[in-house]
């Protein structure tokens, strides 16, 4: 027997932790353990029923075991064997804000009523042919809230209906930049189980001002922080992701933010911090700056993501063979960080019966060994 290779070892106060990236498995151990595991000594360990606990942990394996083929292993697993669907639709590539970071080409057009007719008769086969059990919504843009009373809605109340009469577990997200929401889009919300937003603010209120705004808005920051407010306090069962794209500009100040929600909503707020991609050179420099700062957060009543360990066998969503990106025009991607003018991004289209029509670039990407 050895020790895994993906085990990593954490010692704090005189305790001694030790963490496996393929099983998750976390514990405490004295510090003779902690030795034999560090040095690969297996065999002085004698008590049998410790070795049996071990191995089911993944904290030590046969000695011919190579243990990156499980990984491998677990992503040919997840994209092939996955009865999770998930379905981006993206309503238009047009938006209401011309923030300066963002990499779409926004064109004005939406989802026809033919279209939203294919898009439902695609979601209710894929569900019929793949065996699914868990359908997940996702709802990106543009700004998708632009057209939520012609082409959100009714799409949701459709595929909800149809999975509830399948027995099919069904979750409704979107990605928006809040400006849109009210009162009566919440009660629309609610009927569609529209539950799972993740709504962003570009920095503290003097940042985000000179970023978010439009021809007809000089200032959005108040605005999207009340709608952030209304959400929590009027969709059931609230899933509100607020994240906070941050610069080396404005990365002093995004602590600021805490103090802009009542504190009777800020347990339902998931903190999210994340760097604008142009900056991505910088992000070890500020990697400490932004944990104090999410500390702030934490201690404010908000939900943060704790320092985590890494795990090797994650991977992105696009991974799931059921997982589609579905433009209004219906060319279908895999990713939604893309051009969708480029026409070699596109892996295929939805036909106006609802069949996906998969090109060479879907089964390349499908077929890739390396994929993740």
């Amino acid at each position: 027997m050895k020790s895994s290779k993906y085990n990593i070892y954490l010692s704090a106060n005189e305790r001694f932790y030790v963490f496996n990236q393929l099983s998750s498995d976390l514990r405490e151990i004295d510090s003779e353990l902690n030795e034999v595991l560090i040095r690969g000594e297996i065999e002085k360990i004698k008590d049998s029923d410790l070795l049996i606990d071990l191995q089911n942990s993944h904290l030590i394996c046969e000695d011919d075991l190579q243990e990156e083929y499980l990984i491998l292993c677990a992503n040919k697993t997840f994209r092939f064997s996955n009865n999770t669907a998930r379905i981006t639709l993206m309503p238009t590539l047009d938006c209401n804000f011309r923030c300066w970071y963002c990499y779409e080409t926004h064109i004005e057009g939406y989802m026809s009523p033919d279209s939203i007719q294919s898009v439902i008769a695609f979601c209710k086969n894929l569900i019929d042919c793949r065996g699914i059990k868990s359908f997940i919504l996702d709802w990106f843009g543009g700004e998708p809230l632009l057209h939520f009373d012609d082409v959100v809605y009714p799409i949701s109340i459709a595929i909800k209906e149809y999975c509830e009469a399948k027995d099919v577990n069904f979750t409704n997200s979107i990605t928006t930049n809040g400006l849109c929401i009210t009162e009566e889009a919440i009660s629309q919300m609610n009927k569609i189980a529209l539950r799972s937003f993740q709504i962003t603010l570009d920095g503290a209120k003097e940042f985000h001002d000179r970023t978010r705004f439009s021809r007809d808005r000089v200032g959005s920051y108040d605005r999207i922080v009340e709608n952030i407010a209304l959400l929590c306090r009027g969709i059931t069962d609230v899933m509100m992701t607020v994240r906070i794209n941050y610069t080396p500009a404005n990365l002093q100040t995004i602590d600021s933010i805490a103090v802009s929600f009542p504190e009777d909503i800020r347990h339902k707020i998931f903190i999210e911090p994340q760097l604008v991609w142009q900056f991505k050179d910088n992000i070890n420099a500020i990697t400490d700056v932004i944990a104090n700062k999410m500390e702030v957060f934490h201690s404010l009543g908000y939900q943060t993501r704790a320092n985590s360990l890494p795990t090797v066998c994650s991977w992105c969503y696009a991974e799931n063979m059921n997982q589609y990106v579905i433009n209004y025009d219906l060319k279908v991607y895999k990713c939604t960080a893309r051009d969708f003018k480029v026409d070699r991004h596109s892996v295929g289209v939805i036909s106006t019966e609802g069949i996906f029509q998969p090109n060479q670039n879907y089964y390349k990407l499908l077929l890739s060994d390396k994929t993740f």
